[in-house]
């Protein structure tokens, strides 16, 4: 028999958008005095919008829920309703068990009250005596580093300092379910891996019940066994993680195969890049590959002259989206320019493990034909990659940690 924890039924939450002249100086509002004496004004129509709507889902003691969406989707409107803060307009939850928060920076806490009160306050929230979080006190206080400050008043930490005690006290506390908002998107990197190694603690070994919303695909996928998928306020997936991830990857992210011909290029044009895409091991075009994967890069070119006469050399530059240089490779790195004796064909480079992390990039191409450009396609084509456990581990690496992945071997002597 299942062990349901929380039953979401058709939740929906909507909110009464202001009219753009709501606000009104004190002449507007005399001048105003005889239109609602003769009932004059007309009536301004209520405007509102849905920022959830028909979202149903059950989740079991010990489930991981990942929240996956674009911005303004509706996840963080969900975990709102279901920790209380706000009331659904329609539909209802069932949450069984203690509950614990951290949906934004100091969420819970009471300015006034110093760092140990504010430790206290919470353990009382969801039920706990103080003898027991006496017995927390220690771990709580050492995980989030800030031990100098815990007896000053919250309203004066940084939001650095905020982030790792909020952290901390959801995450020793011993709550049946913890709702995470963005837990890994803010404080310093070495706390941001520490607490994705306690979340996994918390998820893999303790058996506690977590709903987590992230833009980490990377994190989502390490940690969670189901994910929602939510778009314009309504669930558009719910499922195993990473078959939702990858729908959610096609879905935003076009496809690989690109035309360029409207793109801005330079060089004398004897080659021209005609396309790209990328192909997995059995010769299947990918949207989106995966770190540690094999996978080819395929340029497809045409010969203005129908064959060369040179020394061609072909090459790109991969990038982070900003434009961020993360490495190049050319044929002439590996002796393996050639001539070409036809007039079409394709540029072939094989990866035996996808060297990037989760994330999107681009590629500008680049060919030259005895050293003189021949084309170059700046920003030619753009491509998302998943994690695919490079390393063969637990351990997932995210594009703000290091966009590339090297692969080596480590000896203790």
């Amino acid at each position: 028999m299942k062990n349901i924890v929380i039953k979401a039924n058709n939740l929906g939450k909507e909110y009464i958008l202001r009219p753009n002249n709501s606000y009104k100086t004190l002449r507007d509002s005399i001048s105003d005095i005889p239109k609602r004496i003769f009932n004059l004004s007309k009536k301004q129509q209520k405007e509102s919008f849905w920022a959830l709507r028909n979202a149903s889902f059950e989740l079991e003691k010990g489930d991981a829920l990942g929240i996956i969406g674009p911005n303004g989707a509706g996840k963080s409107t969900l975990l709102k309703i279901l920790a209380r803060i706000t009331t659904p307009t329609e539909g209802q939850a069932e949450i069984t068990g203690k509950v614990a928060t951290m949906l934004e920076v100091g969420t819970g806490f009471n300015p006034e009250l110093t760092g140990r009160e504010n430790i206290y306050l919470n353990g009382a929230i969801i039920g706990m005596k103080k003898n027991e979080i006496n017995k927390k006190f220690d771990k709580i206080v050492e995980f989030s580093e800030i031990q100098r400050f815990i007896d000053i008043p919250v309203k004066k930490y940084s939001s650095g300092m905020q982030v790792r005690l909020a952290f901390s006290v959801a995450a020793h506390l011993d709550p049946e379910i913890l709702l995470l908002d963005e837990v890994l998107a803010v404080g310093d990197l070495a706390f941001q891996k520490k607490s994705l190694l306690k979340m996994r603690d918390i998820v893999k070994d303790q058996g506690r019940t977590v709903l987590f919303v992230s833009h980490n695909m990377a994190a989502v996928q390490s940690l969670c066994n189901k994910t929602l998928l939510f778009n314009n306020g309504k669930i558009k997936e719910f499922g195993k993680t990473e078959a939702v991830i990858s729908k959610y990857i096609k879905g935003v992210y076009k496809d690989t195969k690109v035309s360029l011909s409207d793109k801005k290029r330079s060089g004398n044009g004897e080659i021209k890049i005609t396309d790209f895409w990328i192909e997995n091991p059995i010769g299947q075009r990918t949207k989106s590959p995966k770190s540690g994967g094999k996978y080819k890069f395929i340029f497809q070119y045409e010969c203005h002259r129908g064959t060369t006469k040179g020394i061609v050399d072909i090459g790109f530059f991969a990038q982070t989206i900003p434009g961020e240089s993360l490495f190049s490779h050319f044929a002439s790195y590996t002796g393996q320019t050639a001539k070409l004796n036809k007039s079409k064909g394709q540029f072939i480079f094989s990866f035996d493990k996808f060297p990037l992390t989760e994330g999107r990039y681009k590629l500008t191409i680049h060919t030259t034909i005895d050293g003189c450009e021949a084309d170059f396609v700046p920003d030619a084509a753009e491509f998302s990659v998943q994690d695919g456990m490079f390393f063969n581990s637990k351990v997932t690496i995210n594009q703000k940690i290091s966009p590339l992945l090297v692969d080596g071997d480590w000896k203790y002597e």
